[in-house]
């Protein structure tokens, strides 16, 4: 685990703000991070899922009391809960099978520049029926395997049904929440894991500050230039993943 200082706990106050604005950057930002650190994959997705959970969980709670009239698209319910989900489980188990195989570095780097590239193709389009499921399944493939995944689910919400901003947020951290808590229970089933070190007052407090300071920064942000800033932050991470790769 993370070793507990200033700076990692500035680092999740940090991710925890951008997550709570944009609805990613825990997992998206956090797991090249920690690789980049020499943290192994199992390390880092026991690490950064609890508060990654917490996070939407505050948020979907918070948006789901002080913000009526938002709901969750069924249809993408459907498509999550019965694509998404099992296919976290096969990321997983591909993961333990060939853990020892897989180079890290260079596959999170790959699916990053997937996630943007895809991201910048379909910039202003919605997406068809059939693109929407293999895109979900995709996401949940993904995550399983790299903790990654998430943001493509980001994107697939992002660029589906109306423009209500707020709306999108809640059914981000709706969908991010059951995405984590899944591939949490999934991994301690198969790799057999008996406690959680990360769950500590100093990491929840930390958690807290930054959805605090998200919500804050919420109402002056323009969520678009924010989202722009993350996919460069992810860029320039995997740039230093492939350096680190090659080296």
């Amino acid at each position: 685990m993370p070793e507990l200082n200033f700076l990692i706990l500035s680092i999740i106050i940090v991710l925890s703000s951008i997550q709570t604005i944009a609805g990613v950057g825990i997992l998206v930002l956090g797991t090249p991070i920690l690789i980049l650190y020499n943290f192994n994959i199992i390390e880092v997705m026991i690490f950064l899922l609890p508060l990654s959970i917490l996070n939407s969980a505050i948020n979907f709670f918070y948006l789901l009391k002080f913000k009526k009239g938002i709901k969750i698209d069924k249809k993408m319910g459907q498509y999550f809960f019965f694509i998404c989900l099992p296919s976290v489980f096969i990321g997983l188990f591909f993961l333990k099978k060939l853990i020892i195989y897989i180079n890290f570095n260079l596959l999170i780097c790959f699916v990053i520049w997937f996630v943007l590239l895809l991201s910048y193709i379909n910039k202003e389009r919605g997406f068809s029926k059939s693109l929407k499921k293999i895109i979900i399944f995709i996401t949940g493939l993904l995550h399983g395997v790299t903790n990654s995944g998430g943001s493509l689910l980001s994107l697939l919400i992002a660029n589906s049904g109306n423009n209500n901003v707020i709306e999108k947020r809640y059914q981000i951290a709706f969908f991010y929440l059951f995405l984590a808590i899944f591939q949490l229970l999934s991994v301690l089933f198969f790799f057999k894991i008996e406690s959680l070190s990360v769950i500590n007052l100093y990491y929840i407090t930390s958690i807290f500050i930054g959805v605090f300071i998200g919500s804050y920064l919420n109402n002056y942000i323009n969520i678009k230039y924010l989202k722009i800033f993350v996919q460069i932050l992810a860029f320039i991470s995997s740039i230093f993943l492939l350096l680190k790769s090659l080296s």
